[in-house]
């Protein structure tokens, strides 16, 4: 029996938003601000650890500005239930890697529902500042808007992505409790 309300792979907004318009290598900024010091410092949840890594992306933004990102989505249409990419971010500043991310999208058979499996990694020595966490996404209706909601720096993150109307540049926001971060890329030529 087949699902009728399902769409076609080809018409759904993950598969636009992923193999459409993401597959390939991006390049572009990364911004990050602690917009609340205080709401930061009444965070319980967040931990020494995390409050480190929060002062020191602030502290590197302040004093060199934006840092580098770039991004490489790998499309397979046809893998998993409905589909899989994968995406590896870079973000660093004067060639020296401060945030990687692994994140690998599994898309759900009703076209819109992702479940993201990261590994991340902060500070270029690998091993040291990792770990492994999953989380949900949805793909907007048009295949060009996405919303995660992802656990970073020990606090619940929503990350709003628009792709450009011309199909080359994608902007993003992250926003915690705390903090707001930005990503704008264009597509690498």
């Amino acid at each position: 029996m087949t699902n009728n309300s399902a769409p076609s792979r080809s018409a759904a907004p993950s598969h636009i938003y992923y193999f459409d318009v993401g597959a390939g290598d991006w390049e572009g900024e990364f911004t990050f601000r602690v917009t609340s010091w205080r709401r930061l410092r009444n965070t319980r949840s967040i931990g020494l650890r995390n409050r480190a890594l929060v002062v020191a992306m602030a502290l590197t933004q302040r004093l060199t500005g934006a840092s580098r990102l770039e991004s490489t989505i790998v499309a397979s249409p046809s893998a998993g239930a409905f589909g899989v990419a994968d995406n590896v971010v870079r973000i660093s500043k004067f060639g020296v890697t401060l945030y990687l991310l692994k994140e690998r999208y599994l898309l759900d058979p009703d076209g819109r529902g992702v479940t993201v499996e990261a590994n991340e990694q902060f500070s270029p020595v690998p091993g040291i500042l990792t770990r492994k966490f999953s989380y949900p996404a949805a793909i907007h209706p048009s295949g060009l808007r996405s919303t995660y909601h992802m656990p970073l720096l020990g606090s619940p993150w929503t990350a709003t992505y628009e792709v450009g109307t011309d199909r080359q540049s994608l902007a993003g926001e992250l926003v915690c409790d705390w903090a707001k971060a930005t990503e704008n890329a264009r597509r690498a030529s």
